[in-house]
């Protein structure tokens, strides 16, 4: 994914890649862009949908997804960075990488997610494993 400088919170342009980039690539199909490098948050692959469309939409899934809790817990569409964010580092990745990943410093990653050390800490010291009949091994 190209995140250009325009459209970025810190105005630099990175490239990343990420798992099931497919879905983009299929959502531009099912969208008709005609131009591959478009925007996907978009009708046309040109113009950039509002704010309001994306609020709308976006309640919407997050009302069909069935999230307890869901007037307290005030999610927003920024709520997904977060949470990318969160499962990035409990996958194991440096705060570097994960920095990188999502175009901010590794002081304000540790700022805001040095809390999950503990629970990573935790989750390791408690973690079982079984080896599966192809030798690979895995959680319990």
């Amino acid at each position: 994914i190209h995140v250009r400088a325009e459209t970025s919170k810190v105005r630099t342009s990175r490239i990343f890649l990420c798992r099931n980039g497919h879905y983009f690539e299929r959502w531009k199909e099912i969208a008709g862009h005609a131009n591959k490098n478009g925007l996907i948050c978009s009708v046309d692959g040109e113009k950039p949908i509002t704010k309001r469309q994306l609020l709308y939409h976006f309640k919407k899934m997050v009302e069909l997804a069935g999230i307890p809790d869901l007037n307290e817990r005030d999610i927003v569409p920024y709520s997904l960075r977060h949470f990318m964010i969160t499962q990035r580092i409990m996958s194991g990745l440096s705060y570097r990488q994960v920095a990188d990943m999502y175009g901010t410093s590794v002081a304000q990653i540790e700022r805001t997610y040095y809390h999950l050390n503990d629970e990573i800490r935790l989750t390791n010291a408690v973690a079982d494993f079984r080896r599966r009949e192809d030798g690979t091994i895995e959680a319990i």
